[in-house]
């Protein structure tokens, strides 16, 4: 067999897309306002947005460190 391709399944694994870890309900988001993963999972249907909790939870209102590290928590919402 082609050694590329032995190779490839030997790490089969790491090709494949692992699930993203959810976060659990009590994880706090905002510390400034106390906005928890509960608080958005209750106000956003599937999709995380941001102008309603924003708008509703006064998400950013404070020192804005959830918006600047928003990569790090919006996918693991949903």
């Amino acid at each position: 067999m082609d050694k590329d391709f032995l190779r490839l399944i030997e790490n089969v694994d790491e090709l494949i897309p692992r699930p993203t870890e959810k976060l659990e309900d009590d994880v706090l988001i905002c510390e400034c306002f106390c906005v928890n993963v509960g608080d958005i999972r209750a106000l956003c249907v599937s999709t995380v947005d941001i102008d309603l909790l924003k708008d509703r939870l006064n998400l950013g209102g404070g020192c804005q460190s959830c918006l600047k590290n928003m990569d790090s928590w919006i996918n693991k919402i949903f």
